[in-house]
C-alpha cells in the first residue's frame, strides 16, 4: 500500500481530548487523574515509548487536574524524546530507575490541586495500573485525604469513540493486513513451517504499509483446529492440514484484528459449506448493526442467524467480537453481560465461528459505525484459500 500521507495527531487534537477529560472531571467530581498505562500515556498526550508493555523500569505518569496543562513524568532517559514530541503537556522527569518515589508523585499532585478528594486510577475494566504497587501503596498513605477512585468508565466514554482521524488509522491497520494475508496465503507451501509462515505475514504487514507487525496467531494440522490463540511453531505444513490464521497490524498506535484461512489440497465441500455458513451469519448480523442498537442486540441478533442457518458455533473466546482502537481488545465486548450501545464512531469486530476435525471456521470482521449503519473495514478473499 502506498499512502502519501503520514496521520498524525496535532497538538490541537491532542488538547482537545484533554479538554474532554476536564470537562468530565469536573462533571463527576474528581480533582483530577493519574493514568500510566501505555494505551492511555499515548491517547492524552501522544507519547508512545520504543517497546510499549515489554519493560517495568521507568513507568511513565500523566497528571490531569482540572485545568491546565497535564504533567508528563517520565524518567530522565526519556525526557529528551518526550520534551521533543508529546504534545499538550508539560513533560518533566524522575532520576529513579524503577519508579519515581511516591514523594515525587504526592508533590506533583498537590501542584495540581489533586492531593485530596476523589482522584480517578486506572483500576477498572479492562484498565490497568502501570507502575509498582508498593509506590501506589505509600502515594495513598502519604495523601490521606484524596481517596482513589476506579476511572475507567470515565476513560473509556472518551476513547470507544474514534474521531475521524483515529477510525483512518484503523483503517489503514486493516488495508495492511488484508494485504498481508492475500500475499501470505498465495505463498503457502507444503513444507513450510509455521515460523516461515508467520515471519511472512509480519513482512507483509509492513509492506502492506503498518507501522508494525502487532501479532500473527496460527494453527494447523489435525487436533490442533481449537488452539486459536496459539503462536507459531516449527510444525511443517503438509497436505490436507487446514490452516487458521490470525493478524494484527498496528498503524500510528491503532490496531486491527481479523482472521482468514486456508486448506492444502484440493477444493473441499465440508469446508466451504462451514465457511459459507459462517460468512452468511457473519454478514447478516452485520446488516443489522448500526447507532443506537444495544450490543445484547447484537448478540441476540447473532444467535438468531447462527440458528437459522442450521449450525451450531462453538468457537470458544467468551464473547461474539470486542472492540479496538489503541489496544487490540476493548469495549465493547459483545456479550449479553456488556450494556454499551453502539454509537457512531465506535470500533468493534464479530467472530462467530465453529471448530470441528475440519478446521476452524472464523471469519472476523473489523466494523466502524456510521451514521447510518456500519462499515465493514477488513478485507482480504473470505473463502477459504484452497492451495494445491
Amino acid at each position: 500500500m502506498d499512502y502519501m500521507e503520514e496521520l498524525n495527531f496535532t497538538e490541537t487534537d491532542i488538547r482537545q481530548r484533554v479538554l474532554n477529560c476536564q470537562k468530565r472531571l469536573k462533571q463527576e467530581e474528581y480533582t483530577g487523574l493519574i493514568l500510566s498505562a501505555e494505551p492511555n500515556i499515548n491517547y492524552y498526550s501522544d507519547f508512545r515509548t520504543h517497546a510499549p508493555w515489554s519493560t517495568m523500569a521507568r513507568p511513565i505518569f500523566l497528571f490531569i487536574g482540572h485545568t491546565g496543562l497535564p504533567i508528563l513524568y517520565v524518567h530522565v532517559f526519556q525526557y529528551p524524546e518526550a520534551k521533543m514530541i508529546a504534545k499538550g503537556c508539560e513533560v518533566r522527569y524522575y532520576e529513579n530507575l524503577f519508579s519515581a518515589i511516591e514523594s515525587e508523585l504526592a508533590g506533583i499532585m498537590q501542584e495540581l490541586d489533586m492531593a485530596k478528594g476523589k482522584v480517578g486510577v486506572e483500576k477498572g475494566k479492562e484498565q490497568l495500573i502501570g507502575f509498582n504497587v508498593n509506590v501506589y501503596e505509600a502515594l495513598k498513605k502519604n495523601l490521606p485525604q484524596a481517596t482513589f477512585f476506579d476511572a475507567s468508565k470515565l476513560i473509556w466514554s472518551q476513547r470507544m469513540i474514534k474521531s475521524e482521524k483515529e477510525i483512518n488509522c484503523i483503517k489503514r491497520a486493516c488495508d495492511a493486513t488484508s494485504y498481508a494475508h492475500e500475499q501470505t496465503f498465495a505463498a503457502i507451501q507444503p513444507g513450510m513451517t509455521e515460523w516461515e509462515i508467520a515471519r511472512l505475514a509480519q513482512q507483509y504487514m509492513l509492506d502492506g504499509g503498518a507501522d508494525y507487525p502487532g501479532f500473527v496467531l496460527i494453527t494447523s494440522g489435525a487436533g490442533n483446529y481449537d488452539r486459536l490463540s496459539k503462536t507459531a511453531t516449527e510444525r511443517a505444513l503438509s497436505k490436507g492440514d487446514f490452516i487458521f490464521l490470525d493478524l494484527g497490524a498496528k498503524y500510528n498506535g491503532y490496531w486491527s484484528d481479523f482472521s482468514r484461512t486456508g486448506f492444502l489440497g484440493k477444493k473441499d465441500e465440508q469446508r466451504n459449506f462451514y465457511q459459507d455458513k459462517i460468512h452468511e451469519v457473519t454478514m447478516n448480523t452485520i446488516e443489522h448493526i448500526s447507532p443506537g442498537v444495544p450490543v445484547t442486540e447484537v448478540v441476540d441478533i447473532c444467535t438468531a442467524e447462527i440458528k437459522k442457518a442450521g449450525i451450531s458455533t462453538n468457537f470458544e473466546c467468551g464473547r461474539l467480537g470486542h472492540g479496538m482502537g489503541l489496544m487490540s481488545t476493548e469495549p465493547p465486548s459483545i456479550m449479553k453481560e456488556d450494556n454499551a450501545i453502539l454509537e457512531e464512531g465506535m470500533i468493534i469486530n464479530l467472530e462467530p465461528g465453529i471448530v470441528n476435525e475440519l478446521g476452524a471456521f472464523i471469519l472476523e470482521e473489523d466494523l466502524v459505525i456510521t451514521k447510518n449503519g456500519c462499515e465493514i473495514l477488513s478485507g482480504a478473499n473470505r473463502n477459504v484459500h484452497f492451495i494445491v
